[in-house]
Formats: C-alpha cells, structure tokens, sequence
C-alpha cells in the first residue's frame, strides 16, 4: 500500500468563483461555518444569548473605561446601557423621550466619552459618570450629517446638510479639542478658531465613511477615496485623491487591520495602504459574495485582532430582513484566505472588555486543549480581560455574545467543507486520465465528538459525483476511515452537526494507488 501525505489542507481557505478541478490541493470549493484556529481550518465558533432586550437593538458599542466597562445598545428611538448585570435607559432627558427613526445608528468612543449619531438629529453623546446622553454642545444649527468621526484633535464630518441645503461632497471641521472631552466650536466663519471645511470633487460621488489609516484620515465616496492630512494653520488639512476607479458600498463597509485598510467596493474587496490598492477576492469568492447580497445597507465589517480576521457581514436571500446581516465572509489576513460563516440576524458587532467576573486562561483547571473554550476568543496568556465580540440581534431582541461557545444559542451548528475534484495527481506524478483506488483514508483532526466523513469520485472534470456510504468518525477514538472507491477524481467531505463538538483539519493520509490508466 501506498500512503499519499496531504499537509496545509485548507490553507488557503474556500475559493467559490473557480471550478473545482482547477483548485490547489490546500482550497475548498464548498464549505461553512468553518473558521482558521493558528493557521488550520476548522469548525468555527458559535455564540450565546448574554442578555435578552424588550427592544429591537439596531446598533451596540463597546464602551471600554477603566472601572466602568459597558456596552451602549442603540434602538429604533432610544439609547441603553448595559454594564453586564443591568440594561438602563439612557436617552437624553428622560426615557419618555424618542429620537428620529435610527435603523443604524454610527458611534464612536471619544477619548472617555461616547458619541452615538443617527444622522437625522444633532449627535449625542455622554461621559463614563453621566446618567444620560445629551446633544453634543454648540453643534451648529440645523446641520445633520450621517458619518462623524475623530481624527487628531478634530471631530470630522463625512458629507453634511445644513437646513434644506446638502453638501455631500464636502467635508466639515471643529476646532481642536481636548482629547478627554468634546469640540467646543464648530464655525467655520470664525477666524479665532481651526473649524473649516474642504470641497472634494464630486466626480467620486456622495461622501460615506472615514477611517483613521496611520497619520491620515480617509474619506471614502462612492466610486473613489481621498486621503486627508493635518498640516496645521491656516489650511488646518491637505487633501489628495488615492483612487477614483472604485469606492465604498456602504457605510461601515470599511475596517482597519495592521498597516492598511479593507474595503468592500461596488464591485470588488479590495485592501490598500493609502496608496497602493488591490483586490483580495478576484478568482476566488467576488462573483458568490456580490451575487449573494440581498441588500447594500446590510453590509458592514468588523475586525478581530486576535484572529487575525475581518468579518465582511451582509444579509443574503435568506435573511429574515434584508439590512440585518446573517451571514459573513471571514478574511483571515495571516492565511490570505477566506472563510464563510453563518450570523444570527445581527445589525451591529463591537468589541468591548469582560462584562461578567470570569477568569481567564490562568482560572482554568484544564490544558488548554481541554478546556471547552477551546479555540475561543478568551485570551490564553495570564490577560483575563480579553476583548469580547457583542452582536445586535435585531429580529430576536438579543444582545449577543460571539465566539463563546460551539452552538447557535443553544442550537446545533453545521459545519462543513467539501472538495468535489481532487485528481492528485501533483503528489502522485501521474497524469490525470490514470485511475486511482483508495483503500483508506487517515485524518489528522484535532478536536472533540463525531464527524461525518464521505468519500465520492468521478470520471470527469463534468461528471456529479457518486458518493459513497457517509462513514462516523469519533474524533477521539478513531484513526482511519475505511472506504474502497475508484475513480479520476476523487470528493471529500467532512461535517459535524452538533453543538457540542469543535475540530480542525490538519492533513489527510491517503492509502491510494494507480490501478489503470486511460
């Protein structure tokens, strides 16, 4: 017999937008629900219901403040705040009080304070001691703006309107502020103060977003990106175009990673670093995410450090709603690859501390292997406040805890990955007309509980695939799958439907020989 090693099986993650002849022996044409954990594919994590809402929560953010960490849950016309024990109405003035229709709202952590903005009425925003939220002082009259955010000492605003006029290409400047307060002033007719605002061409389109990228501020429209820089009195900021061939879907559609930014465009995903750009998702999953997406305003990204991961949610024809994201497609920058995974219905995600008095790795009584936190999110240094993910469950009136368990909130999670056209005939140094027979197959998976493992094979790079009997694997007692199939090409797949168990792939041994030849 002859066993054919297989190594960095699905290292380079799932690759949906080629077909899968044409695919390395280390991509996956099919899967989900799958995840890396330090460089090897697996079953991704779940979540949990951390606190049930009478509301509907549209937006959260992690409010992180030494001694008073909580999040700040946004709804249709109020503001709450949960410190992990309690859910407190914290709109301004009373909680009688409604503001305009905020089906997303857009929030930022200042210094200490929190600003929370639902482009329709003036900002709000409140301190860690405050009891409520309140309009941001001397925000100019009748000025709205849907995208606000820090850069340096300024507060800078995406697009304004300003009464019945709208300026969509312009962006608008405070005046400095202290960074453990909030602007003062914000007119820009005064010459005793650094306010001001800048007009950028309107061939790119209405501005979106801004995000911070090393010394610059980038502003995203539409269909192109312009870079902003601080220069100081009288000009205050330069400004420069980086791109005009594409732009940003949406707002929130952006999220930072080490030295650069990702971005979903109108027809692309592209990452740059203020002045190289480049798509990341040609020839592998642009077509299957852009053709899945029900609806642009669902579309948001939100970065995992620990992971290595930025999550690209949106809502797909699935979605109970069609701006609420029930699915992601996961970039794990380390691998360069892609995974997908399934959402529960969430509008918003943000990263906060520990809510809750649990330890960390150091409280743990089992290794690290056998903890069933295995491959979580909670910090496996002696740090017991390691960033937790949040969700806003929209539909079910959930605040969510991601990454914190092997379930959906209780209900089974179907994980899977599937490759159809497997030739090997690059390990083999055989052509792919010869006929290969596998006796056996050795998987090399880590983890916990039982997986289902089927083997199938074809003729043809056309043929459907005849799938032999699905065969359980205990991942903690078995070491071989015992199947006897003949075929050009071979298929795999491997799924686990529970919410108890976790695994990843490692490689394959494969008992196989030529048996005929074409």
């Amino acid at each position: 017999m002859t066993f054919i090693p297989l190594r960095n099986i699905g290292s380079g993650g799932i690759v949906t937008d080629q077909d899968p002849y044409d695919l390395e022996l280390t991509q996956f044409p099919n899967g989900n629900n799958v995840s890396f954990h330090d460089g090897r594919i697996g079953k991704t994590l779940g979540h949990t219901v951390n606190q049930s809402l009478s509301f509907q929560p549209t937006h959260v953010q992690g409010w992180r403040f030494e001694g008073s960490d909580t999040v700040v849950i946004g709804s249709l016309q109020k503001l709450y705040r949960y410190d992990g024990g309690s859910v407190t109405n914290v709109t301004k003035t009373s909680d009688a009080t409604n503001y305009s229709n905020s089906p997303r709202w857009q929030s930022e952590q200042l210094g200490t304070a929190m600003m929370f903005n639902n482009g329709a009425q003036v900002p709000q925003y409140m301190l860690p001691t405050g009891a409520r939220f309140a309009d941001l002082p001397a925000w100019p009259s009748g000025v709205i703006t849907h995208c606000l955010k820090p850069y340096k000492s300024f507060l800078i605003m995406a697009g304004y309107e300003s009464g019945s006029t709208k300026h969509p290409y312009t962006v608008r400047w405070s005046d400095e502020y202290e960074p453990t307060g909030v602007p003062q002033d914000y007119n820009i007719g005064s010459t005793t103060n650094l306010a001001g605002e800048n007009v950028l061409s309107g061939n790119n389109g209405a501005l979106v977003d801004q995000l911070t990228l090393n010394n610059s501020q980038i502003i995203y429209a539409e269909r192109g990106v312009f870079a902003m820089d601080f220069i100081g009195a009288p000009l205050v900021f330069s400004f420069r175009e980086l791109f005009s061939d594409d732009g940003i879907l949406n707002r929130g559609a952006v999220a930072s990673f080490p030295n650069g930014h990702l971005v979903v465009g109108n027809n692309d995903i592209y990452v740059h670093d203020g002045n190289q750009k480049q798509s990341i998702v040609d020839k592998r999953v642009r077509k299957t995410f852009f053709n899945a997406v029900a609806d642009k305003r669902s579309v948001f990204c939100q970065t995992l450090n620990e992971k290595s991961e930025i999550w690209i949610c949106y809502a797909d024809s699935d979605a109970a709603d069609s701006q609420t994201a029930n699915r992601a497609l996961v970039y794990n920058w380390s691998q360069n690859a892609f995974t997908f995974i399934d959402l529960p219905n969430v509008r918003a995600l943000t990263l906060s501390e520990k809510l809750d008095a649990s330890g960390g790795y150091d409280d743990a009584t089992q290794t690290w292997a056998e903890t069933s936190e295995y491959w979580s999110s909670v910090s496996a240094s002696l740090d017991a406040s390691a960033l937790s993910l949040f969700g806003a469950g929209y539909g079910a009136n959930k605040l969510y805890l991601m990454n914190d368990s092997h379930g959906a909130a209780g209900s089974n999670i179907n994980a899977y990955l599937e490759a159809t056209k497997l030739d090997l005939d690059t390990v083999l140094g055989t052509a792919t007309n010869t006929i290969k027979q596998i006796n056996g197959i050795y998987p090399q998976i880590e983890g916990q509980g039982t997986l289902n493992i089927s083997v199938g094979v074809s003729s043809s790079p056309q043929d459907g695939v005849t799938w032999k009997a699905t065969k359980t694997y205990n991942i903690e007692s078995d070491n071989k799958i015992d199947v006897r199939a003949s075929g050009r090409y071979f298929a795999l797949r491997i799924e686990s439907t529970s919410d108890q168990n976790y695994w990843r792939l490692t490689g394959l041994d494969i008992d196989i020989k030529e048996v005929a030849s074409r």
